[in-house]
């Protein structure tokens, strides 16, 4: 097969059977890391076993094929390296990381922990009160359950987003091992995968191993749900719950992963609320030591997206700061941000991707991400200049198509206002 370049040191190849590579080469380092990336989230579980694609994550680990736990561990200690998973919403990583003399191993244990695992039922049942205590851990958070809560209300209970990764106690008590093999086999399929590689690797030689591994997976197609698009709900909610404190949500629609406004709303999200010079962060905290964790953030799925402000405050001044996020986001389609401002964040955010270029793990992360999710790649350096090239015009922009008072999401959990 032949690769295609990307850019500068960066390649991407597709096995016969639709299975994606990327690369990028990075001679100065002296390590790798590689990781698959399934399109496979937690919006993909059906209702009744809502956590099957976090639980399938987990049960890779308890034994493959060829390797049991132990041998898997043992495989990559034996390399000095490390191994782990992620599930999310919309994708599901197996990642390593290596010394540059330890990749052929992490494919070895990457190929088998995604294609081959072994389901066996002893060991679903033991994984199975893992990942229950799991739960029950996240139960015991007040701010993991509130934004859980928030999530449901912002989606609605019926649509597949607003399903907890982790899934419920019901579900995975329910769980039975046929579902779990039926769900591996409809959804781990090399046309919903993809291989990215960052550091000290040679692209033909990581193409060449990735086909050994992965190129003999049938491409047989098998039927799977379709994903329905998230409708975003503009209501106030408040969910009690007898906390120490009020979780307050303010959410709008946001741009879904390709959109082409990402990068001025980016900019125009982290003046609002993402850093200590944020908005948010000096009206809330700094002038009036109202909360002490408060920020703003931009979250992007492939058919759709929210911007989405939050702070944890204690129950008496949570109506007092609720009213002052909603002052701040008035005053800024009110007040444009202005240059010095817009310059600001711009510097904030170049520096942050250059800080995370620094690493191989977030050059593959970046790579994989942008590839399971179908945005384009750009070069570190188109990235940069993207940025800069973000104007005061295209802030306003911004502001005026994703700042709409009208549709205003508000939702607090904690004791009663």
């Amino acid at each position: 097969m032949v690769a295609e370049g990307l850019y500068h040191r960066a390649y991407t190849a597709h096995l016969g059977n639709g299975l994606r590579i990327l690369i990028e080469e990075n001679p100065q380092s002296r390590s790798v890391s590689i990781g698959t990336w399934i399109a496979v989230g937690s919006r993909d579980d059906s209702t009744t076993n809502p956590g099957l694609a976090h639980f399938i994550e987990h049960l890779a680990f308890k034994g493959t094929a060829t390797r049991d736990a132990a041998q898997i561990s043992r495989a990559i200690d034996s390399v000095g390296g490390s191994l782990n998973a992620a599930t999310g919403r919309e994708s599901t990583v197996f990642y390593a990381d290596v010394p540059a003399d330890g990749m052929s191993t992490a494919l070895d244990l990457l190929a088998d922990l995604v294609l081959h695992p072994a389901f066996a039922s002893e060991k679903i049942d033991l994984e199975r009160t893992v990942v229950l205590d799991e739960i029950r851990g996240h139960q015991d958070d007040p701010e993991a359950m509130a934004f859980d809560q928030f999530i449901a209300a912002v989606w609605g209970d019926d649509h597949p987003l607003s399903r907890p990764v982790l899934g419920t106690k019901r579900g995975i008590e329910s769980v039975a091992e046929s579902s779990i093999s039926d769900y591996h086999q409809r959804n781990y399929r090399p046309t919903r995968m993809v291989v990215a590689a960052a550091g000290a690797v040679d692209a033909e030689t990581v193409i060449s191993q990735v086909g050994a591994r992965f190129g003999a997976v049938a491409t047989e197609q098998v039927a799977g749900g379709e994903r329905a698009a998230p409708q975003f709900r503009s209501e106030r909610n408040h969910y009690h719950r007898t906390t120490g404190q009020t979780h307050i949500y303010l959410a709008l629609p946001g741009p879904a992963t390709g959109d082409p406004d990402r990068y001025a709303l980016e900019v125009v999200n982290v003046l609002l609320g993402d850093g200590t010079s944020s908005r948010l962060f000096r009206a809330v905290r700094e002038d009036r030591g109202l909360a002490y964790s408060v920020g703003s953030t931009v979250m992007r799925y492939t058919d759709g997206g929210l911007w989405m402000l939050y702070a944890g405050t204690s129950p008496k001044l949570a109506p007092q700061v609720r009213d002052l996020l909603e002052r701040e986001l008035v005053s800024l389609r009110e007040q444009a941000p202005d240059e010095a401002e817009i310059a600001l964040a711009k510097a904030r955010l170049r520096g942050l991707f250059i800080l995370g270029m620094e690493s191989n793990a977030n050059r593959a992360m970046r790579l994989g991400t942008a590839a399971i999710t179908g945005r384009e790649i750009h070069a570190p350096d188109q990235v940069l200049a993207r940025l800069e090239a973000v104007s005061s015009s295209d802030v306003k922009a911004v502001i005026e198509r994703f700042l709409q008072p009208e549709r205003l999401h508000v939702t607090t959990v904690g004791p009663d206002l």
